[in-house]
């Protein structure tokens, strides 16, 4: 399992006050360099929220390996005003979650620089752009959860100053392979659907935390989140497990892959959290008034082994029926296996085995009116497919 990513989140730093324990958007904080810690101001106040986040590929084919790593970009906009009549410098920053964040060393200016193209960092505002710099500090040290990477730089706001700070970056999408059962640590079924191939599946997670800017004086007065997925879907659909063509592996790598993976475009799902949500064009947005800032915003794709096109139906049925033992019959098992893909599309198995399965799997979300004639072309010629592996079986 390769390990997640790191997600960018982003707070702000004051030069005063006390250490709450609170993580991720607009907050504030005081100290610097190793002594960076979190506080809550008084004196300014978050008033409005509106964050873009847009899905897309990579830069390159995407193999499983960090280069071609699918990722989001970010652009926030944030309206922040001194309550006070008196000046105010602030130090706003974005910590880099701490997946990335090895060792203990101080980052050079070198250093610095190369994880601002790196994330296409950019920090403006109507009167400046902004010099950013990438702060290391050991998280060891010092008060507060917590940050080892930052961006930092500084803003003045004169007394009862309003300013609309803009950010923009990109980071890669966290990703890697996970049960996909409810309880992670189940232990496999004894029977042919303890498996593993199904019941591992590769996440593919974008988010945004919020929960520091409740650390701001207030509530934030309105906030918009909108998140675009539709046309990364698009992609997803292509994509598959890998964009890597087979001729690229040597014969051991490949027959490891496909054992794997035998179906290399699956049928995929999505979670999206916090709920409330509401569909909007080419993704689905949050808009709050008064808002307390609290749950992070993610999405979820998680890839099943299950073939999502006929097509793919023969390699995933060939991968299961070498977990078969040498007397058990395949046409029996197969029976069950079409009764799991249809509990893909939400109808309830009637075989005790087949749903005992389904039952621990994320996916399962059965339907009350669910039928072999509501699916659609697509699903019914998988249905074929495996009647006829089926047919087949019964004949050997």
């Amino acid at each position: 399992m390769r390990p997640f990513a790191p997600r960018l989140i982003l707070t702000a730093l004051l030069l005063t006050g006390t250490t709450p324990q609170a993580l991720g958007d607009a907050g504030v904080f005081t100290g610097n360099g190793q002594n960076l810690h979190q506080i809550t101001s008084k004196t300014v106040k978050l008033v409005s929220i509106d964050v873009l986040i847009v899905l897309g590929r990579g830069p390159f084919l995407f193999n499983g390996g960090v280069p071609g790593m699918d990722r989001a970009e970010y652009q926030c906009t944030f309206v922040l005003r001194n309550l006070t009549d008196k000046d105010e410098e602030v130090e706003v920053g974005f910590p880099v979650d701490s997946e990335f964040a090895k060792g203990i060393k101080p980052v050079s200016p070198t250093e610095s620089q190369n994880w601002l193209l790196e994330y296409g960092f950019i920090a403006r505002d109507e009167k400046m752009t902004y010099n950013v710099e990438f702060v290391h500090r050991n998280r060891q040290a010092g008060p507060g959860p917590e940050f080892a990477f930052l961006f930092v730089w500084k803003m003045h706001f004169a007394p009862v100053e309003t300013r609309t700070l803009t950010v923009q970056y990109r980071i890669p999408m966290s990703m890697g392979l996970v049960p996909l059962e409810k309880e992670e640590t189940a232990p496999f079924a004894s029977d042919i659907f303890g498996q593993e191939f199904l019941t591992i599946g590769q996440l593919d997670m974008a988010g945004y935390i919020t929960s520091t800017g409740s650390s701001w004086a207030g509530n934030v007065e309105a906030a918009k989140f909108t998140l675009i997925t539709e046309p990364f879907e698009r992609y997803f659909d292509h994509r598959g497990i890998t964009e890597q063509d087979d001729a690229e592996l040597g014969p051991e790598e490949r027959e490891r892959f496909s054992s794997s993976f035998p179906v290399r475009h699956p049928w995929w799902f999505r979670q999206i959290e916090p709920a409330g949500w509401r569909a909007v064009k080419g993704g689905v947005q949050w808009e709050y008034k008064d808002f307390k800032p609290k749950d992070p915003i993610e999405v979820r794709y998680y890839t099943t082994p299950f073939p999502r096109l006929p097509g793919e139906v023969d390699p995933f049925v060939d991968r299961f029926l070498k977990g078969l033992g040498p007397n058990e019959p395949g046409r029996l098992q197969l029976a069950r296996l079409r009764e799991v893909v249809l509990a893909v599309y939400g109808c309830e198995p009637s075989d005790q085995t087949a749903r005992a399965f389904v039952s621990r799997q994320l996916w399962y979300k059965p339907r009350e009116d669910c039928s072999i004639a509501q699916l659609d072309a697509t699903q019914r010629a998988v249905l074929q497919q495996l009647d006829k592996r089926s047919g087949a079986a019964e004949q050997h």
